[in-house]
Order: C-alpha cells, then structure tokens, then sequence
C-alpha cells in the first residue's frame, strides 16, 4: 500500500466534528510530519479531504470509514440509560478472558432478569465468545425446588441408579450448553448440596453427573444465575465469592417516568407486529400507564399491554374496524387509577407531547409517540454536540447558538453545585473505585488551590464527569470547549488550578489532556461563587390551533434547553375555546406554586385568555401572539435562567432582533397597515361617533388596524385619500349610509351600533393578524422559493371554495386550513410523504359530494404548483370545510 493510501485510510476515522492534525497523524503512522502533510493537502486537491482552522490546520475525510454498528446491549441501553452501567458489567464479564466471567443477576420481582439474559447471550453470540450455534438454556431452579434431587439432576445430569426412578444415563443442563451460556433462574432455590456442586465446576470447569464418582466430564460454560432473594442471606458465601460480577437490574420506579414511556412505546411495538395491524392509543391511556401502580415492574407493565392490546383486538375483529383502539374508557380500575397519580402529574403531563385527547398510532416500524431523548444526562460532551446538532439542523445562526450553549453548560452544572443529597455511597459500582480515587484527588487538590470547600454533589458530579472524559479520551474522540475564551477569562484563578489538576488525571490514567478540559473541571469549583442559579419565575405556555403545533414547538425547545420549561396545549378546530381555557387552568392550578405566566398564542382568539386566567387566579400574565419557534425558545431560554415575567415578555416581544430569518434594516419585513373607514356627508357627525364607539369596542391590534373618518361629498378628496389608504395598507371594510364600489366588506350604521355585527368586524381584523402574521413569520421557513406568494395564493383558494361548500366556517378554520394547505404543498414539492386520515369509508360516505367538489377545485393547486394532492389530504380539507374532526 502507497504511504498517501495509508494516510487516506486512518483519516476515514476523522470527521468535520472530529478533525485531526497532520502532527497526530504521522505520529500514529510512525511518518515524518512534511510528507504526511504533502499526502493530506494532495488529498484535499483530489477532493476527498478537506482542511480547517490555521495554526493548526485540521483534517479530516469527505469520506468517513462508516460508523460500526451498535451491538445489542448498546441499543438496549441507549432506550434504557438507567441500565448504562448494568450493560456495561454485562460487557465486561462477557469479554472478561479466556472465557468470560460468570455473571449473578439482581432484582425485584419483574424487573427483566430473563430479557437480559438473553441480551447478555445475544451480545456474547455477536462477540465470538459462544458457539454461533448455541441457544440460550434457561432453567428456573423453582420448578423443582421441592425435588432436590431432580433438582440438581437436571443440572449434572443422572447415572443410572443414582436414585430410585433413575433407569438410565441422562445428561444434564451442563451437557447441553457446552460452548455456550446456562441461564439458571431463582438460584437461590438450588440446594447448598447444589449450590457445593457448581463450586468445582466454577473453579476448575468439571463436573460429575448426580451418582458418578469415578470419572470427571468437562464443559465450557458461561453462568449467567439471577435471584431476587438477598444474596447474603440465601445464597452460601462461599458460591457468592466464586461469582464476582454481581448486576444489579433496577425496578420500575427507579428508571423514571422517560424509561417507562419507552418501555411502554416497545411494547406496544412488539404488539402490533404479533397482530400485524396497526394500534391507536388514546393520550390518557399513555397517561395512565405512566401513572399506575405497577409493583411487578417491568414484567406487569409487559402483561397489562398485552392484556390491553388482545382486548382491543376482540373488539376490532368484532367491529371490523379499521385499526386495533385503546382507550381510557376500557382501562381497568387498577390501571384508570394512574390518571390519578398526584405526586407526578406534573411530569406525565411535561412528558407527554400533546395535551389533546387524541390517539397516537403504533405500527411495525414507529409511533406517532414521542420518546425521550436517548442522550446520557451526566455527559457535558454528548449534550453539547446533540445540541449543536440540533441548532445546526433547524438552522439557528451563531449568537442563538452560543447563548444556548451557555445556558445549557450553566444548567449542567447547576445540578452538582446545589443543596440537594446525593447518594455517594454506590459512586464505585457507577464508575469504578480508580475514578473515584482519582476524582477526590482533584477535590484535595482544588480546595487546597483555592481555599474552598466542594460538596459530596461536586464529587458525584465530578466523578461522573471523569468517566466520561476517560471514555472519550480512549475511543480517540476530540474534547472542545465552546466557552474556554469565556472561562479562563471570567475565571482565571479557578482555570489555573484546573490547569494544576489536570496533571493528577494525566498520571493516573497516562493519557493526554486539552486546555479546553480544564475548562470544564473549573466549572466544577464554582459552588462557592455565588452563582448559584435562580429558579424559573415564569411558567412559558403555549397554545397554537392545530393537531400538534405548540406541542412540537414545546417539545423542540425543551430539547434544545435540556429543560422541561415550555409547556403546549393544542386547539383543534373544533375544540371551543373554554376547553382549552379550563385545560390550562387546571394544568396551572396543580403546580404547587402558581407563577406568573408568559402566554404564546398563535391566533387573535386566544388572546383573551391572558385577562380570563388573570381574574380566575390572581396571577400577572403576558401575552404575545403570531409567535414562532424561535419565540418560544427565546422565553423559555430567559425563564430557565430566572428572569422575571417582564424581562422575558420584552426579550420575546423582540425577538427579531436575534432571529435567523431577519432582513436587512432597508428590508425589515413589517405588518401591512389595516383600515376600517367609516363614512358620512361631512367626514364628521356620524362617523366620528362611529369611529369612537369602534375603536373602544375594537381591539385594534396595537394599532395594526386604524379607523378613518372620511366626507363622501367632495369626490376628487374621496377618490385621493382612498387611493392613498390602498398604497399604505389594505381597506378590510366600509360603515356608512352610502357604499362605496371597493372590493372589501361593507356595514350599515345600523351594523356598527350591533354588538353580534361588530364581533364580525372584529373577526376581519383577526383573520387579516392571523395571515400577515403567516407572511411575515412562516413564509421564510418554508423550503418553497417564495413562500409569501404560496401563502397569498392558498388565502384566495381557501376564500373562493369556502363560499361554496361552507361560506359559514370561522376565520381561524380558514387560517388553519390555509396553514395546513401551505404546509402540504411545501412537503409534496420536497417529495416528503404527509399523514393518512383516519377512517376513511366513515368520512367519505358522509362527504361525498364535498369531496368530489374539493376534489375538483384542487385540480387547480395540482396544476399551478404540479403537485399530486393524495386522497387523504382531501379527506382533510374537507373535514376543514365541514368543521369536522379528525382526531
């Protein structure tokens, strides 16, 4: 192999976020630096490398080595990160040479002893230490346990005439898994007789069947023995020292409410591939599954979905429905109870992403449910690149980044640097006695270098943090530090004596470590600096019209914050207001302290929830409407650091100031200026009355919509001041005795002084909010070239088939159709799938002739943009026209 193919080969293990030096690599390679940094700039030229940065210059392939698979076991921890060092015990004593280490299981009752044992096979299978051949034998010691000898037959094997019964050789569990593993359940039920046996297996890998005394047979076997009995107690001490892998498996209410709603997505999986039909789940029965007592763990939770699931199946056989249905109605008691849980409702309801009473659906290959993010909680490095991940994807510009990035360190921190117990007692079993060590060596160090004192929560932390940085440091990843300019400039003493400690962990791990890791540990000293940070003031809340649009706003915000701050709570279309108004209320009332409130609406309707909540209880509210994401993310970003309900209102009112979509100061978009003109023979008298009653019945939208009074006499004046209206905004309608031939909407005096005729006046006002609001907030994130003209196109379809099917439906069913229109339109043009109705025969037998007249009119859509509208969209266009849901 030439030399420049052999730098091209380690530098596939290199990527844009992982980059490396030519110094490194003619290090590696045993090359000089000059003809390793000849190979890579000839690479670059050719294209399949590229270079960055100056003094040190990185490189790094355009063509990464692709990323070896996940192996069982980290597939199965990344959905269950409570497990992390249980999946990593379990490697170790596979791989643990020549033949592994013989592994005993703990835990409760159902907490998943057996799925792990055959992880533990799989992952053993995957890694060449067993037989490709070679099943997982399982035995449970209980079946027996009243017939010792059977007992202990079973696992030796029988000599014929060992016992009376025993008419002939019959080999025994050992025999059989020879090459591979023997999972024996409920050990403890093994006889000390038994439990003596296993010794001489276990130390010198021979055994004898039950009555043989004359020959030894030998077997290689890897033990895998689980109980949930305590070991000191059941077991002899002298078959306990013979096993040292002890695992622990956690229960259910240990691995939180995150793990279960994972749990609880895999099982309902699993369902529908043995019934292969999809299955639909109601909000509240995930709700309830969250919150129920479940005292055998894992296991209950497994049969209780299935017992759910073969109920639902019945019905749907019965019915002949189109998907298997669950819903809360059909719940047993035991399991309805857990909408009652009080201790967590708070966090069901931050972890659930919608607020509705609608049915997620689960198939064979996902779910419309959201799951927790799979990240580690204790890794600063992963948090910060799925964070820079995510901002990168979403398209956030480099002051968003960096100011969320500060957030996100800071709250890292936070956790290790406050009051609260740590249980510091188990911290060797987590990372290992040497990090421990290690990690009170830097403690000592520090507090004597700085004169302080750090917290068992700053060891924990620390501790946790080291295991990290060695696991880093030995898979060959690079450490950065965002705010290392930041940190050594706003904490130069505690930086220099992170420096000094630096060298304690270099020692004892014989690695080598960045500044930007000194960095991270000086952090870890700031417990006494009176930084302690404030706890959110302000509860963020958002409401939007649609199947999930403020809970997908919500849920990406949190996300990125890494703090369950924004909460959601979606409209349907035909939800009455009150619903949603009692839903937040209620949802505000179980907090245990009220707070002031920073509401974020999406429509001119909902604004008046702000003064209605304010008087129901008693708390200051803001409210900001037409928001975006970014809104979002910017008031939960200012809550999660504890300002107050008036600084985060203003930060988020001004939100285009930060924001990624803003023009240029000559081409800052602005809402189009609103006119209502009332009209009369003198441009005072009546209209000016009318003009004064309006504008106090009005909300006139911060003065987006102005009323003008003006003369119809003097024609030439007329005609110029209207002209004059129509160039600096739009004319939404006319209030006068005469009407006047403009293409807007006219009321009498009659009209204006009638409360139900001004609502609709109102109403014109919304509506126009609502789409310039489209216009000038959703039209730049669309990934459609001209999104402002897709908007104003779909406005005049929406208004001209209203008026045939519907000419009744609301301005916010209007507003929302032509948001969920614009949307499809943009995603068919990308050649991305959009959602399927449900129950279709249903609806299309009710709606016929709309359908078709829908149907008809798309044509017009398809043909403009050259677009295919599927048959589900028009099922949802309809139902939008019709007022009808279809959740």
């Amino acid at each position: 192999m030439k030399r420049i193919d052999k730098v091209a080969e380690l530098l596939t293990h290199y990527s844009e976020k992982q980059p490396v030096t030519a110094s490194e690599m003619a290090e590696q390679l045993s090359i000089s630096r000059a003809n390793v940094s000849s190979d890579l700039n000839q690479l670059v030229k050719l294209g399949k490398a590229k270079k960055t940065g100056t003094k040190p210059v990185f490189f790094f392939s355009t063509t990464p080595k692709e990323k070896t698979k996940n192996n069982i076991l980290d597939d199965f921890i990344q959905k269950s990160p409570s497990l992390f060092h249980c999946g990593e015990q379990a490697k170790a004593a596979v791989l643990y040479p020549p033949n592994g280490m013989h592994i005993l299981l703990t835990g409760e009752t159902g907490v998943g002893k057996s799925m792990f044992a055959e992880l533990i096979h799989t992952y053993a299978a995957s890694q060449h230490k067993v037989k490709a051949d070679s099943d997982l034998i399982t035995f449970n010691c209980a079946d027996y346990a009243n017939n010792p000898q059977l007992l202990v037959g079973s696992i030796f094997g029988v000599l014929k005439g060992a016992y009376t019964g025993a008419d002939s050789d019959r080999s025994g569990l050992l025999e059989k898994a020879n090459g591979g593993i023997l999972f024996l359940d409920e050990i403890h039920r093994l006889p000390p007789e038994g439990q003596e046996m296993l010794f001489t297996f276990i130390d010198r890998g021979v055994y004898r069947r039950l009555g043989e005394t004359n020959s030894e047979r030998q077997a290689q076997v890897l033990l895998v023995c689980a109980t949930t009995e305590d070991t000191s107690s059941s077991l002899l001490q002298t078959f306990i020292r013979r096993i040292p892998m002890r695992i622990e498996i956690p229960s259910l209410i240990e691995r939180g409410l995150e793990e279960r709603l994972s749990l609880i997505a895999t099982f309902f999986q699993a369902e529908t591939k043995k019934l292969r039909t999809p299955i639909e789940v109601s909000t509240n029965t995930i709700r309830a599954l969250l919150g129920y007592h479940c005292p055998n763990n894992v296991g209950q939770l497994k049969a209780d979905i299935q017992l759910l699931c073969a109920k639902a199946y019945a019905q749907f056989i019965a019915r002949q429905e189109e998907t298997i249905k669950i819903s809360s109605y059909e719940l047993p008691h035991y399991i309805r109870e857990g909408l009652y849980n009080t201790e967590d409702r708070k966090k069901i309801w931050l972890l659930l992403p919608n607020m509705n009473a609608r049915f997620f659906l689960f198939n064979e290959d996902e779910s419309t449910l959201f799951l927790p993010n799979d990240a580690k909680g204790n890794d600063i490095y992963q948090i910060i690149e799925q964070k820079m991940s995510d901002m990168e994807r979403i398209g956030l510009d480099t002051s968003q980044t960096s100011e969320i990035i500060d957030t996100t360190i800071t709250n890292y921190y936070h956790t290790y640097n406050t009051d609260s117990v740590v249980d510091i007692s188990n911290l060797e079993q987590i990372v290992g006695s040497e990090i421990v060590a290690t990690a009170n060596k830097v403690c000592e160090k520090a507090s004597r270098l700085l004169n302080i004192y750090l917290s068992d929560n700053v060891r924990y932390g620390l501790a946790l943090h080291l295991y990290n940085t060695i696991q880093r440091v030995k898979r060959g990843q690079t450490i950065i530090n965002p705010r290392i300019t930041e940190i050594k400039r706003e904490y130069a003493p505690l930086f220099k004596a992170a420096q000094h400690c630096l060298s304690v962990i270099e020692t004892d791990f014989s690695i080598q470590l960045p500044e930007d890791e000194a960095g991270f540990l000086a952090l870890f000293f700031t417990s006494n600096e009176g930084k302690s940070k404030k706890l959110p003031q302000v509860e963020v809340i958002v409401v939007a019209h649609g199947e999930s649009t403020a809970t997908s706003m919500a849920s990406v915000v949190n996300k990125l914050l890494g703090e369950q701050i924004a909460i959601g709570f979606d409209m349907s279309l035909d939800e009455k207001p009150i619903v949603a108004l009692t839903n937040i209320q209620n949802y505000l009332i179980s907090n245990e302290q009220l707070k002031d409130v920073l509401l974020l609406v999406d429509m001119g309707s909902l604004i008046n929830f702000s003064d209605e909540l304010e008087k129901r209880l008693h708390i200051q509210i803001h409210c900001i409407e037409l928001v975006s994401t970014l809104h979002v993310l910017e008031a939960s970003r200012k809550a999660s650091l504890g300002y107050g309900l008036n600084e985060v209102y203003e930060s988020t009112r001004n939100i285009k100031g930060l924001s990624t979509y803003q023009k240029d100061d000559d081409h800052e978009e602005k809402m189009m200026k609103l006119y209502i003109v009332t009209l009369c023979t003198t441009g005072e008298g009546s209209a000016q009355l009318i003009k004064k009653m309006l504008s106090n019945r009005l909300n006139l939208r911060n003065n987006a919509c102005e009323i003008i009074s003006l003369q119809i006499t003097d024609e030439p004046l007329l005609e110029q001041t209207l002209n004059n209206l129509k160039q600096s905004g739009k004319i939404i309608c006319t209030i006068g005795t005469f009407k006047l031939p403009l293409n807007s909407q006219h009321f009498s005096i009659t009209d204006a002084l009638d409360e139900e005729k001004t609502a609709k006046i109102q109403s014109l006002i919304d509506y126009e909010i609502a789409f310039e609001g489209m216009r000038t907030n959703i039209a730049h994130m669309l990934e459609y070239n001209d999104g402002e003209k897709l908007i104003a196109s779909t406005r005049e379809w929406v208004e001209a088939v209203a008026t045939e099917i519907n000419p009744e439906i609301s301005y916010e069913t209007k507003v929302g159709l032509a948001c969920h229109i614009v949307c499809m339109i943009d995603r068919l043009k990308q050649g991305k799938k959009v959602s399927s109705f449900p129950q279709t025969s249903t609806f299309q037998e009710k709606y016929t002739s709309e359908i078709a007249h829908v149907q008809k009119n798309s044509q017009i859509l398809e043909t403009y943009y050259a677009i295919n509208i599927p048959e589900d969209e028009l099922f949802y266009i309809t139902a939008f026209f019709m007022n009808e849901s279809f959740l």
